[in-house]
């Protein structure tokens, strides 16, 4: 059975300020062999390292951490490396151990247990007496001092379960990604490798060639938009356009079909969904949209819309209309819907790959640390 026993944060550290560079004075260089700049976040002020006047370094050994906090914000962090602060005021203060035989995972510990009493504090009146505050902690029953094997124990179980929490998501990603795209792996092919690398005979078509735009027909406000109904397409990139679900009696377009806003930004629609007559979002369908893959390749050429379209220049149906597209063609001259198809196909399959990539490299990094 584990003993605990009640600590106060002055028994267990020093606490120091950490006076920075006045951010409108100092002037600094960035460079490889600088060091990081911590913000009153105890996030770094930007992801370049820079070199300032040595009288501003405050010195840290990467194997002995302190725990950094700042007043203003309520913020607290373990820093493991000798860095500048930003601001020349006394907001920024720092926790140095008192204890010599420590690591990172007693800090990380000792850290867990200070956010729960800063997440606790309202910073504006309450962190101003932090060496005052108490903690509790694990105690070696035979000697009543802090059991920091227990700690680094504890720590090292959780950061196990890290490991394999970040493996099962990488096999559940997987399985999602192989599940919506309808494919068996995500191993790229001769033929995948041959279509991403070689380019096809084209030709041009002009987007009234080959769909027929519509609009809606009701002026779908944000007080109409709940969470049942059909979705509700607005224009810009967030979220693909969706704003929403909505239940108000409108047009209702069908899935398989292409919505271009009025800043040229196109997207392939699955589903059924509705438009609005104000935000000015058009909806095209044609015979040409063969299918899913299909429509997102004709999505991919209409790229282009977004640097021809703005608030200043809107895109209209009229203007769509002639929009001119370079469609792949076989070798009778036909649009070569199968090209289109297999090349979408190895695009989600490079997708997947270079995602299960990333996903292998944050769990050998994590691997990493902790080892």
């Amino acid at each position: 059975m584990v003993e605990f026993k009640e600590f106060k944060i002055a028994d267990l550290f020093t606490k120091r300020t950490v006076k920075g560079f006045s951010k409108v004075k100092e002037k600094f260089r960035y460079t490889k062999d600088g060091y990081h700049v911590f913000g009153q976040n105890i996030k770094y002020q930007f992801p370049q390292k820079v070199l300032l006047d040595s009288k501003f370094l405050f010195e840290v050994n990467p194997n002995k951490p302190i725990i950094g906090y700042a007043s203003s914000t309520g913020s607290v962090g373990m820093i493991s490396e000798s860095f500048y602060r930003s601001g020349n005021n006394g907001a920024f203060q720092a926790l140095i151990p008192k204890f010599d035989n420590y690591n990172y995972r007693h800090i990380l510990y000792l850290l867990a247990c200070l956010r729960k009493l800063f997440s606790s504090k309202n910073y504006t009146t309450n962190i101003n007496n932090v060496p005052e505050w108490v903690v509790v902690l694990p105690i070696a029953s035979s000697t009543g001092k802090i059991d920091f094997q227990y700690m680094e124990d504890r720590v090292k179980a959780l950061e196990q379960d890290r490991v394999k929490a970040l493996e099962q998501d990488r096999v559940k990603a997987l399985d999602n990604y192989l599940t919506v795209t309808g494919l068996d792996d995500y191993k790229l092919t001769k033929n995948d490798k041959n279509i991403l690398s070689t380019l096809p005979r084209t030709k041009s078509f002009t987007i009234g060639e080959l769909m027929v735009g519509q609009t809606g027909d009701v002026d779908i406000q944000n007080k109409d938009i709940s969470d049942q109904g059909e979705w509700f397409i607005n224009s810009g990139v967030t979220n693909r356009g969706i704003k929403g679900k909505t239940t108000r009696k409108a047009k209702i377009f069908p899935g398989n079909t292409i919505t271009i806003d009025f800043f040229g930004n196109a997207n392939y629609r699955s589903e059924p969904y509705k438009l609005a007559t104000h935000n000015h979002v058009f909806s095209y369908s044609g015979d040409v949209i063969k299918n899913e893959k299909v429509g997102l390749y004709l999505v991919s050429t209409m790229r282009f819309l977004t640097s021809k379209y703005s608030y200043s220049n809107m895109a209209t149906r009229k203007s769509l209309k002639d929009e001119i597209l370079e469609l792949p063609i076989d070798a009778q001259g036909n649009i070569d819907f199968k090209y289109m198809e297999h090349y979408i196909e190895a695009i989600q399959k490079l997708t997947i790959k270079n995602v299960i990539k990333y996903k292998d490299e944050v769990i050998n990094k994590t691997k990493e640390i902790i080892n």
